[in-house]
């Protein structure tokens, strides 16, 4: 649940920053936020120490790699198939990442979903039920769409390209879990911010000198506010959630079906964060709190259902 706070601290400004910035230059100041983040992962001498242990092992380097790869092909995908797509669209999308990590865990990570089939699959249609209808109700009336737009951009839209999303982000958190966990979990992540750093930071510096867009004007404050966010749900958040895979065995169906929390919690900084940035708003709708009403109910069973199971140990 603390992960999922953290998350929907970064949604707003995100929200800020890709309204005024192109991709290359979200993406690259996205990267600039997580190098940033790094010092504050390892503040402590262990993770320093594991960290630099790490990087020492040759082996680690192709799974820095592929993790790489796979966070990069989540980016690649989604900016393809989600970019035009309406956002109610988006959210439906991305809120399908609950199932998606709990059918990684058990193929990765051999972990079985922690309650019984219909208690989970009713749980999550029950919190996504209510994810879509907190999103909907923050649209402003000259957003939402008809039934008809909505069937034409299922129909026609790009969509399905990006529906491997949820499965980029599960799997490298999976894959972090379980590849580094003889490492602190700050210094796993580290370490895999500092390879897409790398990488990522020089060529979209390049891209954007080449097209002459490094100037970002009046944009000052959404980016600044971006990057706090960013480096807030990354050097915080983040660990966080490794800490989680780590405490249940691995369990990122488990883990994850608390993050449908997000929009709810989105929903209700940006009501605070609306009274000194007028483009963040809040819209007062009988929609929110069935939404409300459904996701807190889907997680309370979900969790009183889980708690009943054997303790889970430790991934491998």
């Amino acid at each position: 649940m603390f992960t999922g706070f953290l998350l929907a601290v970064q949604e707003p400004f995100s929200f800020l920053a890709a309204r005024r910035l192109n991709t290359i230059q979200f993406v690259c100041l996205t990267q600039i936020a997580l190098l940033i983040s790094i010092p504050l992962l390892m503040l402590r001498p262990t993770t320093r120490r594991d960290f630099l242990a790490l990087f020492r092992d040759p082996s680690n380097y192709g799974r820095l790699a592929v993790i790489f790869a796979i966070g990069m092909s989540g980016l690649l995908l989604y900016n393809f198939g989600l970019s035009n797509a309406h956002p109610i669209i988006i959210s439906a999308i991305l809120n399908l990442l609950p199932f998606w990590a709990a059918v990684v865990a058990l193929i990765i990570s051999r972990v079985p979903i922690p309650v019984s089939p219909t208690v989970f699959f009713g749980c999550f249609a029950g919190a996504f039920i209510g994810a879509m209808a907190i999103a909907w109700s923050q649209l402003s009336e000259a957003d939402k769409p008809t039934i008809s737009q909505l069937a034409e951009d299922f129909a026609h839209g790009g969509w399905v390209y990006a529906m491997p999303v949820p499965i980029c982000s599960a799997l490298g958190g999976t894959l972090i879990g379980r590849w580094f966990a003889k490492y602190e979990e700050s210094a796993a992540i580290a370490a895999n911010f500092f390879v897409a750093n790398v990488i990522l930071i020089p060529a979209t510096l390049l891209i954007l000198h080449h097209r002459l867009e490094l100037q970002f004007g009046d944009q000052f404050v959404a980016v600044a506010l971006m990057i706090i966010g960013t480096i807030i749900a990354a050097s915080v958040g983040r660990v966080f959630y490794q800490i989680s895979l780590t405490v249940t065995g691995g369990d990122n169906g488990f883990v994850t079906m608390f993050w449908f929390s997000v929009p709810a919690l989105t929903a209700l900084i940006s009501l605070v964060l609306s009274w000194w940035i007028a483009d963040l708003h809040f819209a007062v709708d009988p929609m929110f709190f069935l939404g409300l009403v459904l996701i807190a109910a889907s997680l309370l069973l979900f969790s009183l259902k889980s708690w009943r199971q054997p303790p889970r140990g430790e991934g491998g």
